[in-house]
């Protein structure tokens, strides 16, 4: 079983791998889970999000939302190829 220790904030502090009869604390602890679908994987400094039972990154831009698999989106759909975020236009740049 993997177990994400959390702060007071639900940032990720520490993953540990237990075994299934290992006794936790759930308010420090919370079980991540690896390739489960629908379920990120907890890394340290994700934050966690009680009300989805699931984690993400840290949010890449201020405009940027959470979607329902707590995955950040763009306001903008980024286009086919290589291009960087540019968050005072809220558009996507050509990669150069």
């Amino acid at each position: 079983m993997h177990l994400a220790q959390i702060d007071k904030n639900n940032i990720v502090i520490n993953v540990i791998v237990v075994d299934s009869e290992f006794c936790y604390d759930s308010n420090n602890y919370v079980r991540t889970y690896k390739n489960v679908e629908g379920r990120n994987y907890a890394g340290i400094g994700h934050i966690y999000h009680p009300d989805k039972d699931n984690f993400s990154g840290q949010q890449p831009f201020p405009s940027w939302t959470l979607d329902d698999q707590c995955l950040w989106q763009p306001p903008v759909i980024r286009p086919e190829g290589s291009y960087d975020w540019n968050e005072n236009t809220q558009s996507w740049d050509p990669f150069l």
